[in-house]
């Protein structure tokens, strides 16, 4: 082959392969917005085709998989592929993969790795990216009752959303529920209404029910007069019947251990919500109710029953005998070996 024809054969490859790459970058965009817009299975159809491509395709088509993975309930295998992407993918899926991977340690319960996980993502230089790290650390301080840290972190980015939501951006609206749930919780009620307006407004609203129920809950609490309840008794009636769902479903499967997820998906509802709804309405997180409600039993079997400190200790879904004893020496002051002693003597 002459030099010439070497020449009209490598421009046409080259032509070719960046037609291909091309396409596959269509094919990523295609991804993105399955993934906002919440159409898990074209976003996953996407996601294998893109990894049948070498890298970065490869990666980017393992990170949609793992969301589809997450979204559908498997969580170990999302987390594996996160880990893949978060180590070897090119550096904005890196960040997205860490923030992915937050998502899945916080809905299996494991707070702690998801905030460092969150922690982690330092430098972000995509602003879309930075926003959702600011919606997901606020929302953690939310849940965990620092509703003025989480209000003040979300006001400090308010410029920056704005400029997104003029991209009318999915972020944006995500960003704006955060913000006017931590506005109402800070009753500052007026404002809460008029973000929440904003997002009613929104085009995606029906694939996010999470916004749906910020919306329902901030138009409720203006209707409702303020109302606190703070049981010292566990036999009480909720006036929110989403509360007493959680409750009820809390007295019938004491014997196991439950996540928050597991309660709010009992009662379909969202985690944040639920926690919410339970603060306001019992005056405890849904948790701290259901760690209340398992020692109160736990106190009336070793104080009626013949059973075992082991035996009481697996009825009310405690796996360990040492956070059992810890926690319920914190509640009741002695252990519950020693109360059960105690509880014999008086009455034996």
């Amino acid at each position: 082959m002459n030099t010439d024809a070497i020449k009209r054969f490598l421009t046409v490859l080259s032509s070719t392969l960046k037609i291909e790459q091309g396409q596959l970058y269509q094919l990523i965009q295609s991804a993105e917005t399955s993934y906002y817009l919440r159409d898990i299975q074209s976003q996953h159809e996407i996601a294998l085709l893109l990894q049948s491509f070498g890298y970065p395709f490869s990666q980017v088509g393992k990170y949609y998989e793992s969301i589809y993975l997450f979204r559908s309930g498997q969580y170990d295998k999302a987390r594996e592929l996160l880990e893949c992407v978060a180590d070897s993918a090119p550096a904005g899926y890196r960040s997205k993969a860490l923030l992915s991977l937050a998502a899945v340690e916080e809905r299996i319960g494991r707070f702690e790795e998801s905030l460092r996980l969150r922690l982690q993502i330092s430098a972000i230089d995509d602003p879309v990216r930075l926003l959702e790290v600011q919606c997901s650390l606020a929302a953690r301080r939310g849940i965990e009752g620092e509703h003025r840290g989480a209000l003040r972190d979300l006001e400090r980015f308010l410029p920056l959303a704005h400029i997104i939501g003029k991209r009318r951006h999915p972020v944006y609206f995500s960003f704006l529920n955060s913000y006017a749930v931590e506005l109402a919780e800070s009753n500052r009620t007026e404002e809460a209404e008029q973000v929440a307006s904003v997002i009613a407004a929104s085009p995606f609203i029906s694939r996010y029910p999470e916004w749906q129920e910020t919306v329902a809950e901030i138009a409720a609490k203006r209707k409702r007069a303020p109302f606190v309840a703070v049981p010292h008794q566990f036999n009480l009636k909720y006036r929110d019947p989403r509360v007493q769902a959680a409750v009820d479903f809390m007295h019938a499967n004491l014997q196991r251990a439950l996540t928050l997820t597991e309660i709010a998906e009992a009662i379909n509802v969202s985690d944040p919500h639920l926690s919410r709804i339970f603060k306001r309405e019992t005056g405890f997180s849904p948790i701290d109710y259901l760690i209340r409600l398992r020692l109160e039993k736990a106190r009336q079997l070793l104080k009626t029953t013949f059973l075992s400190v082991k035996e009481v200790m697996a009825a009310v879904g405690y796996n360990s005998k040492g956070h059992f004893a810890k926690d319920f020496k914190k509640r009741f002051g002695v252990t519950p070996s020693e109360y059960k002693k105690q509880a014999f003597k008086r009455y034996g």
